[in-house]
């Protein structure tokens, strides 16, 4: 009888479990089926959906209307006027207008792209001052002050006809090379840079990167503007028609473009013990003066970068890294000069022991903040691996090749767009975190180094990762369990602004060789 009761008790349960299966199936299975018809529905055109919604008309976003609450009900119309870019990927991309002013020798003095002006004739230097001291009275000012207007004795003026040319239709934006004619030393210098330098901060970070080919031309002007006046002209540095190298000695005018998430140089100079002491009496210093330790309290970036105003800033400096992505030992044997000219260049205030001591310890720093990237990188391959990525690289819109290729892999591209929210967060931890680490830690920025933005923010990073891909590997296990075959969503492929990504427009033949050492 017990034995009896022991069969009536396991079938009961048997029967319970199996309804609580089938049932829990059917609800996956009918929640996924309605997921998938409100995605169908949400397929409507943004702007078809919420004019019926709010009761607007759709219009073009160039019309001049005012669309509250984010331009729901307006459609993209795109730049005008593009102009080609040039070098290997050239076919690939353009720019606006804008890019003449910064890369003048291929635009601006290029007759097919030059500006319209409305003046006609030939004018001298004096005759553009009467002019320009009613039109651009600034400019006119600044170049009083200049040592163009005032210059030693021996000199010659340099006036608006020297670099600009004297016919007003044909007037020239004067860039590097012009600005040889007179200082070949600092030319040459300019030139000479390694990668990482000015010398290829718009023919190769600009012309052959990923970032800028491949995103429409109006969305990164910035970036373009920002490498290109770096590379193409002088005043980036002393800003025209002053050129006072008593400004290029200041951190702030390299603070315009070594700033921010990829980049953090000014933030970390400016939280070390020298950008403090230049924060406070920086006011009081003559900068017309060398940059040289008996004239300045605390150096500067162009102190430690352009020692005795050398214009190759890859000369004295460290091994380059893509901006710390790259993982290298500094302190390795073969790099004995590099680091012993920097211990050299810390002399100037400090003792080779302690400036050994402070190097040594971005080393260390460097390298242990690597193992935090290579555990995080690890699991993201693992994902892609077993095939529980979601999206996975089929499932987005082609990279600027026109592949699929995952992020990680070799002919993969690392980025911050159009890949999966794990490989995002693998993204940031390498380029915005590992990298300040080093950033922090080169330029004695400790609290930045750790708990600002560097191996503490990399730990929130690391965690936040293992969480991604543990949900990503339950949610597949779940899905495998109950026999559903998720189909990534379409808004992952296509969209109003992912179908404006180059990938879609890739074709055969559409690249040609360059003369330039390029990367990705």
């Amino acid at each position: 009888m017990e034995h009896k009761k022991n069969i009536w008790f396991i079938t009961c349960f048997v029967v319970v479990v199996l309804g609580l299966f089938l049932y829990t199936h059917s609800k996956i299975a009918l929640a996924a089926k309605k997921e998938k018809g409100e995605m169908a529905k949400a397929t409507v055109p943004t702007q078809e959906f919420f004019s019926k919604l709010r009761k607007e008309p759709i219009t073009p976003d160039d019309s001049g209307n005012i669309s509250h609450g984010g331009g729901l009900t307006m459609t993209y119309t795109g730049p005008k006027e593009l102009f080609p870019a040039e070098g290997k990927y050239g076919k690939l991309f353009n720019f606006l207008p804008l890019i003449r002013w910064y890369a003048p020798e291929q635009y601006y003095n290029n007759a097919k792209y030059h500006p319209d002006s409305p003046v006609e004739g030939e004018y001298a230097g004096d005759q553009c001052i009467v002019c320009h001291s009613v039109q651009t009275p600034g400019v006119v000012v600044q170049w009083r002050r200049s040592k163009h207007a005032n210059p030693p004795e021996g000199k010659e003026q340099v006036g608006c006809d020297r670099c600009h040319g004297t016919n007003h239709k044909k007037l020239q934006m004067p860039g590097y090379n012009t600005c040889g004619e007179c200082h070949p030393k600092q030319l040459t210098g300019h030139r000479s840079g390694e990668q990482g330098s000015h010398t290829h901060a718009y023919r190769v970070s600009v012309l052959e990167a990923a970032w800028q080919i491949e995103k429409p031309a109006e969305e990164v002007s910035a970036c373009a503007t920002c490498h290109a006046i770096a590379e193409n002209r002088c005043d980036g540095c002393h800003t025209r028609h002053e050129f006072a190298e008593s400004e290029a000695r200041k951190p702030n005018n390299c603070g315009v473009c070594h700033t921010g998430l990829d980049h953090y140089e000014y933030e970390m100079y400016k939280q070390s013990y020298h950008g403090m002491i230049y924060e406070a009496d920086g006011s009081s210093w003559d900068w017309s003066r060398p940059l040289k330790p008996e004239n300045y309290r605390a150096p500067t970036c162009a102190f430690c970068h352009m020692k005795d105003g050398e214009h190759n800033v890859m000369k004295d400096s460290t091994i380059y890294s893509h901006m710390g992505t790259s993982l290298v030992d500094r302190g390795a044997p073969q790099y004995k000069v590099k680091r012993e000219g920097w211990i050299k260049t810390c002399q100037g205030c400090h003792s080779p022991r302690f400036a050994k001591d402070q190097l040594e310890a971005m080393d260390e720093a460097v390298k242990v903040s690597f193992t935090k990237y290579r555990e995080a990188a690890g699991i993201v391959a693992a994902l892609y691996e077993d095939g529980v990525l979601d999206p996975m690289p089929e499932d987005l819109a082609p990279d600027w090749t026109g592949h699929y290729t995952f992020s990680l892999y070799p002919g993969g591209e690392g980025r911050m767009f159009n890949e999966s929210e794990v490989e995002r967060l693998n993204f940031e931890m390498l380029v915005y975190i590992n990298n300040a680490v080093y950033k922090a830690m080169a330029h004695f920025a400790w609290y930045n180094a750790t708990y600002g933005l560097g191996a503490f923010m990399q730990d929130r990073w690391l965690t936040q990762i293992k969480a991604e891909a543990s949900r990503l590997r339950r949610l597949a296990e779940l899905e495998k369990k109950v026999g559903i075959k998720h189909k990534t969503y379409d808004f992952w492929k296509h969209g109003e602004y992912t179908d404006l990504l180059l990938g879609w427009k890739r074709k055969e033949g559409d690249i040609t060789e360059s003369p330039h050492p390029g990367h990705h």
